[in-house]
Formats: structure tokens, C-alpha cells, sequence
């Protein structure tokens, strides 16, 4: 895979050294081919009826894009050059389904399914931590980019991670390939999925705890899957888990058990924000409380006002303005009530 992709970068104009050092690779790559053959001669002896998954044996392209390129420049190769990275090695999974049950070869078949499946879990942990990456970088490094030469810096950086993420996914999906082929463990493979160009994009859920808006958003399925206990890297120590055992509604929305650490922060950072508007709405309800209490108190104010006062030193004109703002700051709390209580949908004082 790796050979591929160096292909790819090299464009459709080759310098003398760059051929050389190609062909230095490739014959580096047939001798490891060919001592491997060797080896497994030992374990899987085919004979000349035995049928492999590919007929002209050769490696699905695992990107269209890259196999395309990759076909176009074989074509411009001198002849008798060989491409060692597009052929296809001795294992159960490239042999033709019912030759791993004719050449019993069941016991090897389930050593390579171990083997591809903790290929997957290494393809997704890696992707995870290069889309991070990613992100973090876009906030960080793009965002904050003053000049034309850390613009061109930072996005070498995102280029450079969208490259990895893009390595990884090609690893996953050649081991995904490599499970249907084998065809074990239904149950396991129906976890796995496809991974889009849409997953890969950035999203503002991994590195933006400001961010609100989305609750119809979902981050992409791999970043719930897997056991996240062992992700490694400076950013990904800085995530910290911690919940209740009486928390049942945390088990509820945490499914599996132990889902990645990004995930778990993107799921604490929403039910933070939840718990601070929860909040927000029942601070208002209480300064709504305290508005209509305010104009009731004011209305009271007045009425003691016209209590203490002695009929004798209480002039006509004093006694209309006291009931006037008795009457007006009651007719105040009575409106905000009823307007409150209309926009709660409830009574306002229970």
C-alpha cells in the first residue's frame, strides 16, 4: 500500500533518480514478497486446482482514485518492469470462496481473522487520532494564521494529517475486504461500515467546547466503536473519563460500555451544556418570580403609606395619587403573571 501511494506522488514525469530509487523499492519489496512466499509453501500447499478471490492476481483497488493513477502509470513504464505492490499474496482470504474448507485450511483462516481484526482496531484508532489532529490544527494553526507563510505552513499540516487519515482508512478497508472474504464472525462484521469522504471531514465536536447547534448532528460511526482506554498520543491523555455507577442514563446514551475518549468528551461537553441552560431556564423562571413579587411589594408599599397617614394631615390630592399607584402596580404584577404563566405554559407561583 505504501508503494502504491508512493507511485501516486510521483506524478506522470519521472526524473532518472526518482526511477532508480522506485526500482530500488520494488526489488526490496519482491524479495520480502518471496521469501514470504516461501514460508507459507510450508503451510498452505495449493495445488494447480485451487481457485483464488482474484483471477488476474491482483489487489482490489482500495482507492479508486490512487488505482486509477496507479494504472495510468504502469503504462508509461519501460517493459519488463515489474510492480510487485499490485500483486496479490498467499493468504486464506485471497483464496475463492469454499477453497478454505477444500484445502482445510479453517484453523489459518482464524489466525488471519485475529490478525485482521486487530488491524482494524489499530486503522481506527489511528484515523481518530489523525482526524483530531486535524481538527485541532484547523483551530489552531489555520484559524490563527497572520501571514502567507504560517497560512502555507498550516495547511502543509492539514494536508499532511488528511494524508494519514486517508493511509488509515485504506488499511481498514483492506482488512474489512479481508473479513468478508473469510467470512467469520458475522456478528463482528456487521460493526464495521464503510468509511466515506463525508466522514473524514473536520468536525467542530472534537476540539470546539463552545460549539452549540447540533443537536440533529451525529459524529461518524467509527468514533463510537471500540475501546478507547489505550488511545496514546499528547492530545488524546488529555481526556479524562469519569461516571457514576448510578448514572443509568450515561450507560443508556454510552453504548458500548467503553466508547472512544473523544466520543466521551463530545457526549460530556452536550450534557454540560444541557445541565447550564436547565439552569438558565430556571434562574428565569425565578426572575420572573421575583418581577411580579417586586410589584406586589411596591403595591404594598403604598397601601402602608395610607395607613400610617391621620385623616387630618392626609390632603385629598395625596389620598388620590396613593391609590393611583396602588392600583398601578398591582394591575403591573396581575399582567406579568398572566404573561408569564401564558410563555410557562403553568401557573406561575405553584
Amino acid at each position: 500500500m505504501l508503494l502504491q501511494r508512493h507511485v501516486t506522488s510521483l506524478g506522470s514525469k519521472w526524473s532518472v533518480a526518482q526511477k532508480n530509487e522506485l526500482l530500488d523499492r520494488r526489488r526490496k519489496l519482491e524479495a520480502r514478497i518471496t521469501t514470504y512466499e516461501q514460508r507459507i509453501s510450508v503451510i498452505i500447499k495449493s495445488d494447480d486446482d485451487t481457485q483464488w478471490s482474484v483471477a488476474d492476481g491482483k489487489i482490489p483497488d482500495l482507492d479508486p482514485q490512487a488505482g486509477e493513477a496507479s494504472d495510468d502509470l504502469s503504462e508509461l513504464l519501460p517493459d519488463g518492469w515489474f510492480t510487485p505492490e499490485r500483486e496479490q499474496i498467499t493468504l486464506p482470504s485471497a483464496l475463492a470462496p469454499g477453497e478454505i474448507d477444500r484445502l482445510s485450511l479453517k484453523p489459518i483462516a482464524l489466525i488471519e481473522a485475529e490478525l485482521r481484526k486487530g488491524q482494524v482496531t489499530d486503522a481506527l484508532e489511528g484515523l481518530r487520532l489523525a482526524l483530531g489532529e486535524k481538527s485541532l490544527c484547523f483551530r489552531t494553526e489555520v484559524r490563527n494564521a497572520n501571514s502567507q507563510r504560517t497560512t502555507h505552513r498550516a495547511w502543509d499540516n492539514v494536508h499532511k494529517l488528511d494524508a494519514q487519515a486517508r493511509k488509515c482508512r485504506s488499511s481498514y478497508r483492506q482488512a474489512r475486504r479481508a473479513l468478508q472474504c473469510l467470512n467469520i464472525d458475522p456478528g463482528y462484521q456487521a460493526t464495521l461500515h464503510d468509511i466515506t469522504d463525508h466522514d473524514l471531514k473536520v468536525t467542530g465536536d472534537i476540539t470546539d467546547e463552545r460549539r452549540f447547534g447540533q443537536r440533529t448532528d451525529t459524529l461518524p460511526w467509527f468514533w463510537r466503536v471500540g475501546d478507547g482506554t489505550d488511545s496514546s498520543g499528547p492530545r488524546m491523555q488529555e481526556c479524562v473519563y469519569f461516571c457514576l455507577p448510578s448514572c443509568a442514563r450515561m450507560k443508556e446514551l454510552t453504548d458500548p460500555p467503553n466508547p472512544p475518549l473523544v466520543y466521551r468528551v463530545s457526549w460530556l461537553r452536550a450534557k454540560a451544556r444541557f445541565s447550564r441552560w436547565s439552569e438558565e431556564l430556571r434562574l428565569v423562571e425565578l426572575e420572573m418570580q421575583w418581577t411580579v413579587n417586586w410589584f406586589r411589594k411596591k403595591k404594598e408599599g403604598w397601601r402602608k403609606r395610607l395607613r400610617d397617614l391621620e385623616d387630618e394631615e392626609r390632603p385629598p390630592g395625596l389620598d388620590c395619587y396613593c391609590h393611583k399607584q396602588v392600583v398601578l402596580w398591582d394591575s403591573l404584577a396581575n399582567q406579568a403573571e398572566t404573561r408569564f404563566s401564558t410563555l410557562l405554559g403553568r401557573p406561575l407561583f405553584w
